[in-house]
């Protein structure tokens, strides 16, 4: 529906001399602050474990189709994909696909240690992989896999070039790897200690972004056609 209410513009994309009709992605349309702004025309709802936007639509206005006036209305949701909250499996799904490398987590000192790009051996699955990141402070390694599969406990890693290894206390996917550490005591984030802090892994980040996003702004249900119907003939026009 957010598409088809756009207009076409007739465009030379390459300089060929075709003409190629494309919706005006750059169209701008703004309902009026009048409506959007004055509480009588919204209200702030809690989005329901597991509900999709057009599960929403569907809940307050008896109908899915109204289910971009959310990102009209929330700016800070992008796209529903990376910022509407999800239940924790799509989340964890989520993560993993969005943190593809693996993670090697380490006490051991990383500093002056690998080179990137470098290939390494696990001593016991003699898995191999090259070293994407090197994160000296929160402790681990991001890794490529190449060959075979990384045993997730026990493993040492050796560098081909530097000569280099560490002992791992895992290595799984990156979305288990600390985004930073926070002080065990307080939650505060702090540099890794060797006692007295905790990981805070890309899940448990990529958690709080989007449950930031779990109450947001709708048009109330007595305004929703209205103002949907408005904003679709300005797009129309432009």
């Amino acid at each position: 529906m957010y598409f088809n209410s756009m207009s076409t513009v007739a465009i030379d994309v390459d300089g060929s001399g075709n003409i190629d009709l494309l919706k005006n992605l750059t169209a701008r349309a703004k309902v009026s602050d009048a409506l959007l702004n004055n509480a009588g025309y919204y209200e702030t709802v809690e989005i329901q474990d597991g509900e999709r936007p057009d599960h929403l639509s569907q809940r307050l206005y008896g109908n899915d189709q109204y289910h971009w006036t959310f990102l009209l209305l929330n700016p800070q949701i992008k796209n529903v994909w990376d910022d509407w909250p999800m239940k924790q499996a799509q989340l964890v799904e989520y993560c993993t696909q969005k943190y593809q490398y693996l993670a090697a987590d380490t006490v051991d000192d990383l500093n002056n240690k690998f080179i990137l790009g470098e290939t390494v051996t696990g001593s016991i699955s003699n898995a191999t992989g090259k070293i994407k990141e090197i994160h000296v402070n929160a402790g681990y390694l991001v890794i490529e896999k190449t060959t075979g599969t990384f045993s997730v406990n026990g493993e040492t890693l050796n560098g081909l070039n530097s000569q280099d290894n560490v002992a791992c206390n895992f290595i799984k996917s990156q979305a288990y790897a600390p985004h930073h550490h926070t002080d065990a005591s307080t939650g505060e984030w702090v540099m890794r200690r060797p006692a007295g802090t905790l990981p805070y892994t890309y899940i448990d980040y990529e958690s709080a972004v989007t449950e930031q996003n779990r109450n947001i702004k709708v048009i109330k249900p007595a305004h929703i056609v209205a103002i949907a119907n408005q904003f679709t003939q300005i797009m129309s026009t432009q």
